[in-house]
C-alpha cells in the first residue's frame, strides 16, 4: 500500500518523522535569564509594537511579551502575524531566549497553539503534491489513536504471519518484540510519546520491524516460485551448444552457461532469474546458449528475446540467429513484423506484448532495466531469465538478497584500456583537440547530450540537435544525429551510416544500450553531471568493443561539465575515472539513489525501501542481516513447511 493508502486506512502505520518538545513553559517572565542560549516556551500577554520591512520587502511586525513584573521582545515575519489578531492576549511563544543590552529578546519566534504547549509533539510529514503536511498533522489529532493502533497492530501481525506462519510470535520473540515493546507499545510510543528517548528508541525498534518484514518477504519469495512447473528435457552435449560460438568460451561464460542450462533441463524446477554481465563480458552468449538449449531439446518450443528498442533487437538477432542456424528466426516490431508459425526464435520490441504465443518456453529480456516489471511478464512463458549489464539500483539490491536464480559475468571477453576523465568548460579547446586526433586515426567519435532539441531549454544545456549543426562547421559532412524523435527508419540509416563511413555521431543516451559501433574510440558525454553512474557506464560499455589492427585495445571516455559543478557531482562523477568495473558503480550507485523496490512485484527502481510501516525507510546493511538473521533462525526451528504458498 502507498503511503496515502496507509494514512487513510491504517494511520497507525502512518508514523511520524520527528518530535517538536514543548515541555519547557516559563509563564514568570522573572525567570527568563537563567534560560539564555535555550529554547523555551513563554507563556505572557503579547501586544504589537510595529510593522517594518526588510530591504528585500519581507514584512515582519515586531512584539512584546510581558507580566505583571517584566517583558521580552520577538519579531514575528510574514502570514504567521496574522495568527495575532488582538492585542493584550495571552500567547505562547516559542523561542531562543537571549539577553542584549540588558534586555530581553525571543530569537527564531512561532507561535504554539494552546493545545500543543506543555507537550511532545509528533510531526508528520506529507506526500510531495499529494498530501499537505499541515493536514495530515491535523487529522492526526483528532484520530482515536488507541483504537488505530489496535487495528494497525492486528494487520501487522496478520503480515508476519502470512509471511512467517505459525512461528512468527517465536521471530517477535526473538527480535525483542514484547512486554512494553511490543507492537502495540511501540506505535503508542510514537505517536503518543511520554518521553523523548522513548520516542526515538521505538523508531529504532520500528525499523527493526520493517527490516524484518522485508526480510521475510525476500525469503519467502525465493522459496515460492512465481513461474509454473518446467518440463522435463535432456541437457545437450557441450559440443553441439557451443558448435557456432565465435571464439572459446572463458572459463567463467562456461560455468554460468552450464548452470543457467541446467535449470533450463530441470523437471519442475523452473527458472525466473536474473543474468547480469558487466559491459563485454558476453552477455548475448550466454543468452544464445540458452536459447539453443530450449530450443534443441524440445522441439515444438519457442524463444523469445524482448528488448527495448528496434536497433537492439536487430542487432540481437543478427549475432544469437548466427549461433543458432538451424531455427527460423522472427522480427517484431512498430513496423516490421516478419513472425510466422514456424519461427520458433522471436525477436521483438514491447510491440510483442499485443500478440499472443503458444509454446513459450523461454523468454529472455535483454536490458531489462529499461521495460517495466509490468512489460516483463505479460508474455507468459515456462522459464524467464531477464539479463542486464551495470543493473540499476533494484536490480543490484534483488542480486544481493536472490539466492540461486540470479547469476554474475565480471571477467572482459575482449580486454579494454579505457581513459575517463572529467572535462571542465575552460578545457574546451583542448577536448576538440582530442576528437581531431581520434579521428586522425580512423576512429569513430560518440558525443552525448541531455537533451534532444532545444525546445524548453530555460537553462541554455546544448542539445543534440544544436551540437550537431555547430560541429558540422568545423567537420562539414561529416556529423549526423540520433535519438527518439527520429523515426525507426531514420534511425537505423544514421546507425549505419555510422557503423560504415561517417565518424562523427551526436546522440541522446538512447545509444547507451547494447549497440557496437565497429571503430568507436572515443566518447563524450556533454553535461555529464545530468546522467546517472549506472548510465554513463553503459555508455562508455560502447567504446572498443571491436578489437584493433593491432595494439592495445583502447578507448577515451570525456565527462564534459560546461557549467561549474558542485562538490558533491564532483564526487560522484570521480566514481567512474576510479573503476570500469560495472559492478562497483552499481553499488555506489545503490548507495546514492537507494535501492527501491525490493520484491519482484515492485515497480519503483530507486529511492528509498520501505514496507507496510511509512516514513522510515529500511537500511539495507540491516535488511541482509535481517535475512542472514532470519534464515538461520528457520532453518533451526526446521519447519520448511512455514514459508509454503
Amino acid at each position: 500500500m502507498t503511503n496515502i493508502d496507509i494514512f487513510k486506512k491504517h494511520p497507525a502505520l502512518y508514523l511520524p518523522t520527528s518530535l517538536e518538545d514543548n515541555t519547557e513553559v516559563v509563564d514568570n517572565l522573572m525567570n527568563l535569564k537563567a534560560c539564555v542560549g535555550h529554547e523555551i516556551i513563554v507563556y505572557g500577554t503579547v501586544t504589537r509594537k510595529g510593522t517594518h520591512t526588510t530591504r528585500r520587502n519581507v514584512r515582519f511586525s515586531s512584539y512584546e511579551i510581558k507580566d505583571t513584573l517584566t517583558f521580552a521582545t520577538f519579531v514575528l515575519f510574514g502570514d504567521i502575524n496574522d495568527r495575532i489578531t488582538d492585542d493584550n492576549q495571552p500567547q505562547y511563544i516559542k523561542g531562543i531566549i537571549e539577553l542584549e543590552n540588558g534586555l530581553l529578546k525571543i530569537n527564531k519566534a512561532s507561535i504554539v497553539d494552546e493545545n500543543k504547549a506543555g507537550k511532545l509533539v509528533p510531526i508528520y510529514s506529507g506526500v510531495k503534491g499529494k498530501l499537505k503536511k499541515a493536514d495530515v498533522n491535523d487529522a492526526m489529532l483528532t484520530l482515536d489513536l488507541n483504537s488505530e493502533i489496535e487495528k494497525g497492530t492486528e494487520l501487522i501481525h496478520k503480515e508476519l504471519e502470512r509471511i512467517f506462519g505459525p512461528i512468527y510470535i517465536s521471530i517477535l520473540e526473538k527480535l525483542g518484540f514484547v512486554g512494553c515493546t511490543s507492537i502495540a507499545n511501540l506505535f503508542k510510543s510514537c505517536h503518543k510519546p511520554s518521553q523523548v528517548n522513548e520516542f526515538y528508541r521505538s523508531l529504532e525498534m520500528l525499523k527493526r520491524l520493517s527490516s524484518a518484514l522485508m526480510a521475510g518477504a525476500i525469503l519467502k519469495e525465493r522459496i515460492v516460485s512465481p513461474v509454473s512447473a518446467a518440463k522435463a528435457s535432456s541437457k545437450i552435449n557441450n559440443e553441439l551448444l557451443t558448435k557456432y560460438v565465435p571464439f572459446t568460451l572463458t572459463g567463467e561464460q562456461f560455468y554460468v552457461c552450464t548452470k543457467i542450462n541446467e535449470r533450463l533441463a530441470n523437471d519442475g524446477n523452473a527458472l525466473d532469474g536474473l543474468l547480469i554481465g558487466d559491459v563485454g563480458t558476453g552477455k548475448t552468449v550466454i543468452l544464445a546458449m540458452a536459447a539453443r538449449q530450449v530450443l534443441l531439446s524440445q522441439s515444438n518450443s519457442k524463444v523469445i528475446f524482448l528488448a527495448p528498442n528496434v536497433s537492439l533487437c536487430e542487432q540481437l538477432r543478427k549475432e544469437v540467429t548466427a549461433m543458432i542456424p538451424e531455427v527460423q528466426s522472427a522480427l517484431v516490431c512498430a513496423d516490421k513484423n516478419s513472425y510466422s508459425a514456424s519461427a520458433r526464435l522471436i525477436f521483438g520490441t514491447p510491440a510483442l506484448l499485443n500478440m499472443q504465443f503458444d509454446n513459450v518456453e523461454l523468454l529472455i529480456i535483454d536490458e531489462q532495466q529499461q521495460l517495466s516489471v509490468k512489460q516483463r511478464r505479460l508474455i507468459k512463458s515456462t522459464h524467464y531469465l531477464e539479463a542486464s549489464a551495470t543493473p540499476i539500483p533494484r536490480s543490484m539490491a534483488l542480486a544481493k538478497y536472490s539466492s540461486e536464480n540470479v547469476f554474475f559475468l565480471k571477467q572482459q571477453h575482449l580486454p579494454k584500456e579505457i581513459y575517463t576523465r572529467v572535462v571542465h568548460k575552460e578545457q574546451g579547446t583542448e577536448l576538440m583537440h582530442s576528437i581531431k586526433e581520434t579521428l586522425s586515426f580512423g576512429c569513430k567519435v560518440l558525443i552525448v547530450c541531455p537533451k534532444r532539441d532545444g525546445d524548453g531549454n530555460a537553462n541554455k544545456m546544448i542539445d543534440a540537435e544544436s551540437l550537431a549543426n555547430s560541429l558540422n562547421s568545423y567537420f562539414p559532412g561529416l556529423v549526423r544525429v540520433y535519438h527518439s524523435a527520429l523515426d525507426e527508419k531514420e534511425c537505423e540509416t544514421v546507425l549505419n551510416e555510422f557503423k560504415t563511413h561517417i565518424p562523427i555521431l551526436i546522440s541522446t543516451s538512447k545509444i547507451q544500450v547494447g549497440l557496437t559501433i565497429p571503430d568507436l574510440r572515443h566518447c563524450i558525454v556533454y553535461g555529464a553531471e545530468r546522467f546517472g553512474l549506472t548510465t554513463l557506464h553503459q555508455i562508455r560499455g560502447r567504446l572498443a568493443r571491436t578489437p584493433p589492427p593491432y595494439g592495445i585495445n583502447w578507448g577515451k571516455f570525456d565527462l564534459f561539465l560546461p557549467n561549474k559543478p558542485s562538490e558533491t557531482t564532483e564526487q560522484r562523477l570521480n566514481v567512474l575515472t576510479q573503476s570500469c568495473d560495472g559492478f562497483y558503480i552499481s553499488e555506489k550507485d545503490l548507495e546514492l539513489r537507494g535501492a527501491g523496490e525490493l520484491l519482484r512485484t515492485g515497480n519503483k527502481q530507486h529511492g528509498t525501501t520501505d514496507s507496510l510501516i511509512k516514513n522510515i525507510s529500511i537500511d539495507l546493511d540491516r535488511l541482509t542481516a535481517a535475512i542472514q538473521y532470519l534464515e538461520a533462525f528457520m532453518k533451526e526451528m526446521e519447519q520448511p513447511q512455514v514459508m509454503a504458498s
